[in-house]
Formats: structure tokens, sequence, C-alpha cells
């Protein structure tokens, strides 16, 4: 492999490795309600909170990282999200404001004893917990939920707010049914609450606040459970505020109790279609790419069997995968799956024009840098994707870990073997003064589109050793 080629090649898997690792450690844990429905409609509580517990060695104690965003069209009312299952003794982070007087969104942390009006905690009140507001803005959004210009003509306006609660364990969590915050609970509580017609006229933190309705649901309160364990982090250093995944209403969370005690079962359809995505991603793809490069008189033949097998059970993981959404398509996961499944018919596609236009021109076109590119993509979101399908169900960290480090070695594993290969047909190479083409024959790495012996389904007279992602050697008359 020429030393430039090398140069090409190593950013592309650089870049890969780097977005799957942020993958693995991003352990991301977010629950939405999805209720706004424009300015002029009546709709409900639409906000979004995602958390992280971070394991402070110097405290001996659990930091608490939480983000917030709070979708509304104008200035009235409030959004209050809170642990545990009641409101006594919950920490509750409560939002409101006006978006158009240039202020930040006023973020008050408070509490309650029992049912009644909660009030801004105290120190005395914290039991050793320390909660410090880290940013609050006001951002305008369109329709399409693009961001725009903070003006009265806007969509909707959006609370972008994060905070964070060190030694968050200690927090006294005083009160009938109150619950402790724990960072190792796989079904902890959370509660919300919200008012969307209430005139605040003192924006300060600690502003008297009118009730929600009281039927449970309907806009008016709710709760829903967070797998905490799932965001808990162990590094040394703390993690940063966690990210909120536009669209995604439930990630490690539940309208319902989480039961994590469920049963493994062999013919679930998540079972199914994790298998024939893994297979196909993890196995059988790059066993193509081992075949194309496998200098067998059949190494092309082998090739597109094994890709056609890949890709139908890339095609049956979609269609489990489109059931189990059951019509809903809200998550970065789901689009990434639908985007590779549907972008392998086109795959098929190229490398067939590919293969026909090569063997009457004996060199790459367009087309085939279109194949060579879109293998790659697919190889890359396809090991992306299985990973974070593996964190939304919540997959153990071993897993994970175990997975993409099989996914590692086999990027190392298959860029070796094809340098390998073409070192082999370097010195092979009959001629002492033969022409390199440059890379625009192909002297790199390629996944999943290598026609390795395509010339031999010519006749005798037109037989030789290279391949379009080989040096071409010039031909010679007899």
């Amino acid at each position: 492999m020429a030393r430039s080629s090398i140069s090409r090649v190593l950013p592309v898997w650089i870049t890969a490795i780097i977005y799957l690792c942020g993958i693995i450690l991003a352990e991301p844990v977010q629950y939405c309600q999805f209720g706004y429905k424009g300015k002029e409609e009546h709709g409900d509580v639409d906000f979004c909170m995602a958390v992280a517990m971070h394991e402070n060695r110097s405290s001996n104690a659990y930091d608490m990282y939480l983000s917030m965003t709070v979708t509304r069209g104008s200035d009235r009312g409030w959004t209050a999200i809170g642990t545990g299952s009641v409101m006594a003794g919950s920490l509750m982070t409560v939002v409101y404001g006006e978006p158009l007087t240039g202020e930040s969104p006023v973020v008050s942390i408070r509490t309650a004893a029992a049912h009644h009006q909660p009030k801004r905690i105290t120190q005395e009140q914290a039991g050793g917990a320390d909660v410090r507001v880290l940013g609050a803005e006001w951002r305008a959004i369109d329709e399409d939920r693009t961001f725009t210009t903070l003006a009265s003509s806007a969509y909707a306006y959006v609370a972008e707010v994060s905070l964070v609660c060190y030694s968050c364990n200690l927090w006294p969590a005083k009160g009938r049914g109150s619950s402790k915050i724990s960072a190792t609970a796989t079904s902890f509580p959370w509660i919300w609450a919200w008012n969307e017609d209430q005139e605040i006229s003192a924006l300060s933190d600690d502003a008297h606040l009118n009730g929600h309705r009281h039927r449970r649901g309907n806009g008016g309160w709710g709760e829903f459970y967070v797998n905490m364990a799932q965001s808990l982090s162990t590094d040394e250093n703390p993690p940063p505020v966690p990210l909120i995944w536009p669209g995604t209403r439930t990630l490690g969370t539940s309208d319902a109790p989480i039961d994590t005690s469920e049963k493994f079962s062999l013919f679930s359809n998540e079972t199914l279609h994790g298998f024939l995505m893994g297979m196909a991603f993890l196995v059988i793809f790059p066993l193509g790419v081992l075949a194309m490069r496998s200098q067998s008189s059949k190494s092309f033949k082998y090739h597109w069997i094994i890709q056609l097998i890949a890709s139908l059970c890339t095609g049956a993981g979609a269609i489990i995968g489109i059931i189990m959404s059951r019509g809903s398509f809200n998550s970065p996961h789901q689009v990434a799956g639908l985007l590779v499944s549907g972008v392998l018919g086109l795959q098929a596609f190229l490398g067939w024009r590919h293969h026909v236009i090569f063997l009457r021109v004996r060199h790459r076109t367009w087309i085939s840098h279109a194949h060579i590119w879109a293998g790659r993509l697919i190889m890359i979101v396809g090991w992306a994707n299985f990973l974070s399908g593996m964190v939304f169900v919540a997959t153990g960290p071993f897993w994970v870990i175990l997975v993409s480090a099989i996914i590692v070695g086999e990027i190392i594993g298959l860029t070796f073997w094809v340098w390998a290969c073409n070192r082999r047909k370097s010195r092979k190479a009959p001629e002492p003064d033969v022409q390199w083409q440059g890379e625009q024959d192909g002297e790199y790495f390629a996944v999943g589109e290598d026609e390795e012996t395509e010339m031999n389904e010519m006749g005798d007279h037109d037989k030789h050793e290279s391949s379009p992602y080989d040096p071409m050697l010039p031909r010679h008359s007899h």
C-alpha cells in the first residue's frame, strides 16, 4: 500500500473509531414529552430532560448532571421536573420566564412539604447536596424545529437549561413517600408538572407559582422512570453535561416502572433484530471483503454472494425494526438504520454497473468511486448504529466494550489484509518497467466493493491478475 494511500485512508478509520468511542461513552438517558402544537392551538406540556450520574472519588459521593429543554409559545406558565414519585421531599427544577426580554430563563431549584407550594431550597435543607445552574438561555425555532431569530414571529421558544448537583445522593428527600436519589437504581421515579397560563410578574427564583391541573396526565402532571445506573460514569474526570437527542422521546427511561428482570427470549423481535444486524455487519460484510481479496478464480462470485446474504440479513432486520417501531421513527438509531437499509439497494446497483463497465474499459470510473464510498459509509454507519442499538436497549457496559473491541479489530485486520494482498501483487508484477496508474486505479482499502478477479470472466487472452483496486499493468500484444 503506497504511503500516499495510507495517508488518505487513515483519517477515515480514525474518524470512524472516534465516532464509535463517542457512542460507547455517551450512555444517554433521556425522557421527553412532545405536546406543543403551535401558538394558535391548544397543546400539552413539552419538555425534555437528560441525566448523567458520576461517581466523584474525591468527595466519595455521586454527582448528577442534568440538561433540560422547555418548549412553549408565550411567556406564561412554568414547567417543572423533580426526583421521586411525590412532591414531598422532591428535588425540583422549575423553569419559567419571558423569552423576548433579553433575560435568561429563570431556573428555580425547589422542594415541597407534602402537596404544597414548592419553595426555593436552603443550604440547610440540601443536606450536603450542592445544586448549581451551569447555563440557561432562550432559543427560537421555526415550525420545522430549526433555530431562528428570537422574535415574536417565531413558531416557539425553547429554554435550554443545564445544571449540576454535587453530592446529589446526600439530598435528604424528607417527606412521606419521598425517594433518595440513587445512582445505581435501574427504575428511579421522577415527576413532572406544568402550568400553561400563569402570568408571573416577578421573575425571581422565588416567585409565587400557581398550581398545576390536578388531573394526572392531560397536561397537568405525571411521572416517569429513569435507569440511573445506565447513565453512571466511574471515570476519574466528570462527564460533560448530557446532550438531548432531538426527536427521541425515551432513552433509558419509561412511562412505567422499568423491569430489568425480564427473561431473555431467544425469539423476541428485539433479539432477532439484534442478531440479524450483528451477523450482517460484524461477520458477513467483513467476510465479503476477505473473499474479494482471496485471489481465488471465483473471488468475485464469492464476494457478491456473501454481500447478497448480508444485505438480506440487513433487510430482514430492518423489517423487524419497523414492526417494533410501530410507525414512530424519532430516534437517530432508527433513522440511521432505515438509511443504511435503503442505501444497500443502490450499493448493489452501483456494484453491478461498476463490474460491467470495468470489464469494458479496464479502469475505474465515477461509478466505481461511488460504490467504494457508499461501501465505506455503510460499514461505518452500520457499526456505529449497532453499538447505539446496544446502548438504546441498555446492554451492559461489558458487552458494549467487547463489541467495540471486535469492530476495532476488524478495522485493523481488514486494512492489514488488503495491504498485504496489494504488496503480494506488486511483487508478482512480471514487468520490471511497470507503469503505475496512481491512486485512481486503486491502491487502498475499500469496504465491500473489490472485484479482484473480474477479468477471469473474460476470455483467456484477456485475463490478467489486476483488479480495479490494484496498479494497472500495461497490455502487450503477443
